[in-house]
């Protein structure tokens, strides 16, 4: 505390006197000045704005009103009652991830870090408010955010001040549930408060549930020591088989009042991938609409009902995967095209070219190339292609 009063009175020993006033604890790293009012402080920080900026600890400032208001107003948990584990349909894909979930709501820190991580609307975020809604109602403290949430509130604590009651708000809770982790990329300062909120957690062998949508490994622009931590526990990937999503067609179709006949859920598999969001959008627009009889059409040759079937999981015209453009959506699935052209219809490049209406053998051998870089490098594209190679041979009827 001296060296801080020291450099105050260096710059203003009027001003000295004042901060005598106040509780001050000082370490090698920071100083925190506790006023006993709001008014007090906001003096405080105008004054360290104007005249100690230089000073080379952090300075935080806090007002004892604060802490009271902190101690009478918690920190929303954000959790939505309509997500849980009764309503949450079980498969082969995701009974693990299930039932690891249900044991950790029932006994915090048994698997801590967790770390949950597969493709857009698998049910991860289901999981998530299913665990903190559980654990809540057996008397824990859960907390969920969304990653972007935690940063941004943790820069306005900054900027306010109030960077100690943000960290005790994150530290005070028995299981903390984190959303999309993969956008933590590029950002250094929260991901320092998150390391702080994590060793704590750990520390006080509290639970932590994180998901993404891909692997530790495959998140970037993140440090190492915090990686590390996501990848000290248990790690599990959820995914969709048929099975599930036929359960989830069923499930969606009696939630929104359809039939679950046959017809709709044959029409309903059949119009949509393995993503939970598209399936309950497809019905709920299908309710409105109704079943859409399609015209008998000419049977297609298997590689121009491949293009099609491709086409179709990338919301694209068949077409479209043939017309020059840069489009970053088209080029990856006709690339993608390419590669089940010749992996499962075994097609020669130059035949691979000529179907996409290329003038020689080396676009297709670039494609197919790029597709199988990309397959090696990002898990959750691997998946999206194993999930497609699979729905393709069935339609194709191929071993």
């Amino acid at each position: 505390m001296r060296d801080f009063l020291l450099f105050v009175e260096n710059r203003d020993r009027f001003a000295v006197g004042l901060f005598r006033q106040f509780k001050i604890e000082e370490t090698p790293s920071r100083v925190l000045i506790i006023t006993p009012t709001l008014e007090q402080k906001k003096w405080v920080l105008e004054y360290i704005r104007a005249r100690l900026s230089d000073y080379e600890k952090e300075i935080l400032v806090r007002s004892q009103e604060e802490g009271k208001k902190l101690q009478e107003d918690p920190p929303k948990d954000n959790l939505l009652p309509s997500y849980n584990f009764e309503n949450f349909v079980v498969g082969k894909s995701n009974q693990l991830a299930y039932r690891i979930c249900l044991e950790v709501s029932m006994n915090p820190g048994v698997y801590s870090p967790l770390f949950i991580y597969g493709g857009v609307g698998l049910g991860k975020t289901h999981l998530l408010h299913a665990v903190g809604n559980r654990a809540r109602s057996n008397g824990y403290k859960a907390l969920y955010r969304q990653a972007v949430e935690f940063s941004e509130e943790m820069i306005k604590s900054l900027k306010e001040g109030k960077i100690e009651t943000f960290r005790k708000a994150y530290s005070n809770v028995d299981i903390l549930l984190l959303d999309d982790v993969q956008f933590l990329s590029g950002k250094e300062r929260t991901q320092v408060e998150l390391f702080r909120v994590f060793e704590a957690l750990q520390s006080a062998e509290k639970q932590i549930v994180l998901v993404s949508d891909r692997h530790p490994k495959d998140i970037r622009d993140v440090s190492e020591r915090l990686l590390s931590r996501f990848a000290s526990g248990l790690i599990l990937e959820i995914g969709l088989d048929k099975e599930t999503k036929l359960s989830i067609i069923k499930n969606k179709l009696l939630l929104f009042g359809l039939p679950t006949d046959k017809r709709h859920i044959d029409y309903v598999m059949e119009n949509t991938g393995y993503s939970v969001r598209e399936i309950e959008g497809f019905i709920k627009t299908l309710k409105f609409t109704g079943i859409r009889e399609e015209q008998p059409t000419q049977a297609l040759s298997k590689e121009e009902d491949l293009i099609k079937h491709v086409a179709k999981y990338f919301n694209l015209r068949t077409e479209d995967l043939k017309r020059e453009t840069r489009e970053r959506k088209v080029l990856k699935a006709r690339q993608t095209a390419m590669y089940l052209c010749r992996t499962l219809l075994h097609m020669s490049y130059s035949e691979i070219a000529r179907l996409f209406g290329k003038p020689d053998h080396t676009s297709a051998l670039y494609s197919i190339k790029k597709v199988e870089e990309k397959k090696q490098q990002d898990r959750k594209f691997a998946y999206t292609l194993e999930m497609l190679e699979k729905s393709i041979k069935k339609h194709l009827g191929l071993n």
